[in-house]
């Protein structure tokens, strides 16, 4: 499975703007594996804050160009991004915790 990142603006180290999508060898954007009706593109935002040696991250998303299918189908896994995105950072935290 190959995934493309299009970087819209990098502003170290508050913010970070990028479209990804599921893609072949080529870099040629195709529907993911493992739905027709998830959206080709998703455009994401992250914002980073420091406050007292503590970042805080922000991240916002959503389709662009989608259609009413594909809006719905991406707010019907708004559930299990969050558990994804929240393993992943369990990870990361467990693995800085180790090296701090």
């Amino acid at each position: 499975m190959w995934g493309k990142f299009v970087y819209h603006e990098i502003n170290s180290p508050e913010k970070l703007v990028f479209v990804n999508s599921f893609s072949d060898a080529e870099a040629n954007t195709i529907r993911a594996p493992f739905s027709e009706y998830f959206p080709l593109e998703i455009m994401n935002k992250l914002s980073f804050t420091e406050d007292e040696g503590k970042t805080t991250l922000i991240m916002r998303g959503g389709p662009i160009h989608a259609t009413e299918e594909e809006l719905k189908f991406f707010e019907g896994m708004h559930d299990s991004m969050k558990q994804g995105f929240g393993g992943t950072f369990d990870q990361l935290d467990a693995y800085l915790a180790k090296i701090v």
